[in-house]
């Protein structure tokens, strides 16, 4: 009986033992697999390539670092010109790419893709990877464009749907800063379309319009943190920074002190007020002002320009006072480089600008920001003459009446610009005047920059222009009725030409220009006329019987111009100013 006890005993201490070498074993397994998981995870998130799995598009970019998935994407998805059409219920309009700098963001695509599987915490990071086993990670291509030139094109079409959004205002007052904060509006929420672009340009597919949704967009809000820190400053002198033979003007700055803890308790209770409110603060005034260096550098007139708008409508002289407002107090410093578009901005009705006469080829139509290009034009002639440095100049289609041919300076927001750059050593200053009959621009700079310079204008050749006959049955088959006059096309080369103590020391091109011929149009009468001897006997007084003369051939030569034999030189004065349209003349349709 013992013997059995014993025995039992020991067979359940052994059993014991076995579980618990089974238990043991299968710990070390365990853990064997857990170290190995996680010496394989660790070796994996220390690899600097994009974890295996991770697809743009339909292009795998796993086992590749950075360098070389961006230039598999590159090969793979090369920019071009390309056009895709929006829709808005009833309105669609076409977009090209070229317009709004469409292209495919390839830094930041492969920085999207490289990311998967780093961030979030070690188990997050682990999951992620897990995943990539059995399935694929896809991540749509980032597209970019200029947003500015894109809610432009939108608002071309879609402008009464679109309320443009004001951000919130600041200005320093005598004792306090005066806020303004922002209104909400109406628009197209441009990540959420060009993420419906780009889902399209990856597939190919722009067969259907793609849907614009127009939502309400909210203003940007006043960080209180960002803004005590903005506003609590010391004031600071303008001052000039010499960078070899170059000087640059850095403006003054305005002190402000402001108590942080006052200041957050007005901006929470006002974050909803529709009004203007003030926050107190200390103000305290530089010294030495930016208006005080500039008067250093810029109290000559090196170059002035004029040119004439007095017939213009109030809407085109309207125009051209708000252009000329936005560049008027110019500093452009040594080197940098004058946009005429990003000085003024889109050309849209929420931003002042007027209906106006513009030329759309050779038709007057109307259109947004009509006498725009007055203004570019004047400012062109201006520069040459202040012989600063023309960096992108476009002439109109057609000759315009303002200024001489082969002077002027065509602009149309998102698609032509003007530019120029300050190649002198010290700074220089615009001066833009509009008086409601003349439009004045003066060039400030130092004396030592005034020149002795003139613009010489070379017609080069013609382009005939044609004639289209329309058919008109309420006219006699022997009458020419001419509806719109024709023009031959022009070539002219401009030149700079520099003077010294009356000598010509340089003669340099200064621009080509080509103006397109305007068809004319005639109406020609296919009506039977009845004999003289019937028409005789009908006619009640012989007076009534009109003989039909030829019409009179209009002219070879453009408008505007004198008629001058072939190859001879064309000169206009550059003090000239022709007389002035109520239009300008634009290459495209939505041009100004």
């Amino acid at each position: 009986m013992e013997n059995n006890n014993a025995s039992l005993e020991s067979n359940k201490i052994n059993k014991n033992k076995n579980k618990t070498v089974i238990i043991i074993t299968a710990i070390s397994v365990v853990a064997a697999l857990i170290l190995a998981l996680v010496a394989t995870l660790a070796y994996i998130m220390s690899s600097d390539k994009i974890y295996n799995g991770v697809y743009a598009g339909e292009v795998s970019l796993g086992g590749l670092t950075k360098a070389e998935a961006t230039q598999v994407l590159k090969e793979t998805y090369a920019d071009s010109n390309f056009n895709f059409r929006l829709k808005y219920n009833n309105i669609t309009f076409e977009v090209y790419s070229s317009r709004i700098n469409l292209k495919t963001d390839f830094e930041e695509t492969v920085n999207i893709a490289y990311s998967y599987g780093r961030e979030g915490n070690v188990f997050k990071r682990a999951k992620d990877i897990l995943k990539l086993k059995d399935s694929t990670h896809v991540i749509t291509p980032k597209l970019t464009c200029d947003m500015n030139l894109f809610q432009y094109e939108i608002g071309q079409y879609l402008s009464e749907y679109v309320v443009d959004v004001t951000n919130y205002n600041i200005e320093i007052g005598e004792d306090c800063l005066i806020i303004t904060n922002g209104t909400s509006g109406m628009g197209v929420n441009p990540e959420k379309l060009m993420d419906k672009i780009s889902k399209c340009y990856i597939r190919g597919d722009f067969k259907e319009p793609i849907d614009v949704e127009i939502e309400k967009l909210e203003p940007d809000r006043i960080d209180p943190d960002v803004f005590v820190q903005e506003y609590s400053r010391m004031a600071e002198n303008s001052r000039c920074e010499q960078n070899g033979d170059s000087i640059t003007i850095i403006p003054h700055v305005i002190g402000v002190e402001i108590d942080p803890k006052q200041a957050r308790k007005i901006l929470d209770e006002n974050k909803n007020n529709d009004e203007s409110y003030i926050i107190p603060a200390k103000i305290t005034l530089p010294e030495i002002t930016t208006e005080m260096v500039e008067a250093e550098f810029t109290d000559t007139i090196i170059a002035t320009f004029t040119t004439d708008y007095s017939t213009s409508s109030e809407n085109r002289k309207e125009n051209i006072r708000l252009a000329s407002e936005k560049i008027n107090g110019l500093i452009l410093n040594p080197g940098e480089v004058f946009s005429f578009n990003d000085a003024v901005g889109p050309r849209t009705q929420a931003t002042g600008f007027k209906i106006a006469h513009v030329y759309s080829g050779s038709k007057v139509v109307d259109g947004i920001g009509g006498g725009i290009c007055q203004v570019s034009s004047t400012l062109y002639n201006a520069v040459v003459f202040a012989d600063l440095e023309i960096v992108y100049r476009t002439n109109h289609s057609l000759p315009v009446s303002y200024v001489p041919l082969g002077r002027d300076a065509t602009v149309s927001y998102g698609t032509i610009d003007f530019k120029f750059k300050n190649n002198k050593e010290t700074p220089v200053k615009f001066e833009v005047i509009p008086d409601g009959n003349n439009l004045t621009v003066n060039v400030y700079g130092r004396k030592k920059y005034i020149k002795d310079i003139t613009i010489e204008t070379v017609i080069t050749g013609y382009t005939s222009y044609t004639v289209t006959e329309i058919e008109d049955g309420n006219m006699y088959e022997d009458e020419r009725t001419v509806t719109e006059k024709g023009s031959n096309g022009t070539k002219t080369e401009s030149y700079k030409i520099v003077k010294e103590n009356g000598e010509i020391v340089s003669r340099t091109l200064l621009s080509k220009s080509s103006y397109t011929p305007t068809s004319e149009v005639v109406k020609v009468g296919t009506k039977k006329r009845e004999s003289s001897e019937t028409l005789a006997e009908n006619a009640e007084n012989p007076s009534d019987i009109v003989e039909i003369t030829e019409e009179q051939k209009p002219s070879d030569i453009p408008e505007g111009t004198e008629e001058v034999p072939e190859n001879t030189d064309f000169v206009q004065n550059p003090s000239e100013v022709n007389g002035e349209p109520d239009a300008d003349v634009l290459i495209s349709s939505s041009g100004e």
